[in-house]
């Protein structure tokens, strides 16, 4: 290759080396944003900035004002009150008894003695005062008599005939037997703890598994004047103030008898009372703020209790709720 040759020929190395540089130039030119531009990304960037401080305090005041309005409610407390009363309060124990019956079966016996002629009753026989049941013929040999009638001296059902016709008796001979008007008790002993609170004329219910479900009324109508040394119980009775018919002598009951009885006592259900450094407190509603009370508490039967001193009849008293002395409160029932 000549000389010639060479100069026609381009020297590649500085084209190439040129378009590097016009490259680069280039790049430069685009890399610089103009003015406008600058300003518009600045815009824009303070736009985002703006929005976003805006939607976090909007956030964090939602936050807030749910915060205080928990914060609101859950100091009011919801609470369930009662009226402090007065009126009777009752003491109940439960015991076993067994309906007994009044010994009301009489003998029917002749006005003379004699063979028996004739019987005019069965067992079961419903007979009135008054009524024949009999023929006894009091003759003797050599002697006539007309047959002697033997009446009865009740109103009853006959339970038992022990004679047969022409057997001789006498006037000690019962002829029938006769239930009067059945009067029907229930017998009970009473533990002795109660001796002291029961009372003659108190009222009991008492109820058997004959009946599921159905309530006899009674009442107290005796209580013996001694207790057995070996139960520690003395013997009561309770006369059947109810309609009996059903009952029968010798039936186990439950008794529910009332033990102690008292009128015109401030109560006050038993859960409203608590402990407080060792005294017994109530809390009281007042114009919706639970006030303490210090109070002096009585007898309780397990649903109310008596209230001796710190109440007056008529204040409303906090039953369920957990609360302090001057807690905000909701009363709802």
């Amino acid at each position: 290759m000549n000389d010639d040759d060479n100069k026609k020929k381009p020297d590649l190395t500085e084209q190439v080396e040129d378009s590097r540089i016009s490259f680069k130039e280039l790049a430069s030119k685009n890399a610089k944003p103009s003015k406008l531009d600058r300003i518009t990304t600045i815009v824009l960037l303070l736009i985002c900035v703006a929005l976003a401080v805006y939607f976090i305090a909007g956030s964090v005041q939602g936050r807030e004002h749910a915060v205080v309005e928990e914060n609101e409610t859950a100091s009011v407390i919801n609470v369930q009150t009662a009226v402090a009363e007065k009126g009777r309060f009752e003491r109940y124990t439960r015991l076993n008894g067994e309906i007994k019956s009044y010994n009301t079966d009489v003998g029917i016996m002749p006005d003379t003695s004699g063979k028996v002629v004739s019987v005019l009753v069965r067992s079961g026989s419903e007979i009135k005062k008054g009524d024949v049941i009999a023929y006894i013929d009091a003759s003797r040999p050599g002697q006539t008599f007309n047959e002697s009638p033997v009446t009865s001296t009740v109103d009853g059902v006959v339970t038992s005939v022990p004679v047969s016709v022409g057997e001789t008796v006498s006037v000690s001979t019962p002829i029938a037997t006769v239930a009067g008007e059945r009067t029907l008790y229930i017998e009970a002993e009473l533990p002795e703890r109660y001796i002291g609170t029961m009372k003659e004329g108190m009222d009991a219910d008492f109820s058997s598994v004959a009946y599921p479900g159905k309530t006899f009324t009674g009442v107290v109508s005796f209580i013996a004047p001694s207790i057995d040394e070996a139960t520690r119980t003395a013997r009561i009775e309770i006369q059947i103030t109810d309609d009996s018919e059903g009952l029968l002598s010798g039936m186990y009951v439950t008794l529910n008898l009332i033990t102690e009885a008292y009128d015109d006592v401030i109560m006050v259900p038993l859960d409203a009372v608590s402990s407080y450094n060792g005294e017994e407190i109530v809390y009281v509603a007042e114009n919706d703020t639970a006030r303490m009370r210090s109070v002096t508490a009585g007898r309780e039967n397990g649903d109310m209790v008596i209230i001796l001193s710190g109440l007056e009849e008529g204040d409303e008293i906090i039953t369920a709720g957990s609360v302090n002395d001057g807690s905000s409160i909701n009363v709802i029932g």
